[in-house]
């Protein structure tokens, strides 16, 4: 599979060569050069959430920054001022996307730029806000819905607030209506999070996950942030975590200290504050401010190039760095690994006592009417 938003275009191939070339110069003289600029965006659409997952600073409602949505206008100030070498756009961070009226929009002044585009969605959402439509004619290349649980008991261990049949619903309903328009995109994804409270459902995911209308399975490592979540979230199969106890503390399990995203990417909150990546997730750290400055400025600018210094010659000397994902061999996990693991889990627990969670089929008359 081709990287997402490959292209031969001169100016992206360039930009890429130059990003690479200035982050391997950079690590051999410990100081920070940065000819090249971003190739992928991550911007932040909402800093709301109808759900109250735990684990996430906005669902806790635990984010300590002002919380807002991001005008239509503000984004396309944004993207323009980013530049053309600019391949993918992941428009999430903390909050729903779909609670963004302007999210479809968004998604096509990208398309029309020929960039790779994502969004990632709880999916509960979709067919209140009547989204799929949308959706689909906006080019959105991928979507992803965050589904940990089969059942709506272990769904809601997590996804506090949501229904699981209704996020089914949302999946078909989007599968069906591209099928219909002749349409292979967007690809669908469904995530998971392998928690304790989950983890004996592995095995069953793949075939549910195709009864739903997934298109892939990703699997991904949970994240926590204190000894009372470890002990109440990560799974007891210890290769589905992402951390290992090391003397009195959890830490990941890193394979190396350096870090690419400062070189290749950036993450701009819907305020316009940019940052070095999503694990900034209060903005401790701002680095500018794409709305006020130009992003050239920023990107190349004192207090970008003293963060970038730091992890040179200090490597992960920030609490937000002890815990990013980058440099994880256990961030992403294959389903295929994901079930040989959890076999042992399954066979203790004998099974699930309630099937997963059925909605009637989106070809009957009866379920699609009103729909979109």
């Amino acid at each position: 599979m081709l990287p997402r938003g490959f292209t031969l275009k001169p100016v992206v191939v360039w930009n890429v060569a130059k990003a690479a070339a200035s982050y391997a110069l950079s690590h051999a003289l410990r100081r920070p050069i940065t000819w090249g600029r971003p190739v992928s965006l991550m911007i932040e659409p909402i800093s709301r959430c109808n759900l109250q997952c735990p684990l996430c600073p906005i669902g806790a409602r635990e984010l300590k920054r002002e919380l807002g949505s991001m005008t239509l206008d503000n984004y396309k100030r944004i993207l323009d001022s980013v530049g053309p070498q600019l391949r993918v756009v992941a428009l999430w961070n903390q909050g729903e996307p779909t609670l963004n009226d302007a999210l479809p929009e968004m998604i096509r002044y990208a398309r029309d730029k020929n960039i790779y585009t994502m969004t990632s969605t709880n999916g509960t959402l979709l067919l209140q806000r009547n989204l799929t439509e949308r959706l689909i004619e906006s080019g959105l290349d991928e979507i992803i819905f965050s589904i940990d649980g089969l059942t709506q008991e272990t769904y809601q261990t997590y996804r506090i607030g949501g229904q699981l049949a209704t996020v089914i619903e949302g999946i078909q309903s989007l599968r069906t209506l591209r099928e219909k328009l002749g349409s292979k995109k967007p690809r669908v994804v469904m995530q998971w999070l392998p928690m304790k409270h989950n983890e004996h459902e592995l095995p069953r995911l793949r075939e549910t996950a195709k009864q739903w209308g997934a298109d892939a399975v990703e699997i991904k490592t949970t994240q926590i942030y204190t000894d009372e979540q470890a002990a109440k979230f990560l799974p007891e199969i210890e290769e589905l975590r992402r951390y290992e106890w090391k003397g009195r503390k959890w830490e990941t399990k890193r394979r190396y200290q350096s870090c690419r995203r400062l070189w290749f990417s950036t993450m701009i909150d819907w305020n316009g504050t940019v940052v070095a990546c999503c694990f900034d997730k209060d903005e401790d750290f701002p680095l500018g401010n794409a709305l006020a400055q130009d992003f050239g400025e920023i990107w190349r600018g004192k207090t970008y190039n003293r963060m970038r210094h730091m992890l040179l010659t200090q490597g992960r000397a920030l609490d937000m760095c002890r815990n990013c994902t980058e440099g994880l061999s256990s961030y992403y996990l294959t389903l295929d690994l994901a079930e040989r693991l959890s076999l042992p889990a399954h066979k203790r627990t004998a099974g699930l006592e309630e099937p997963p969670v059925q909605v009637a089929s989106l070809n009957d008359p009866d379920t699609r009417a009103g729909r979109d």
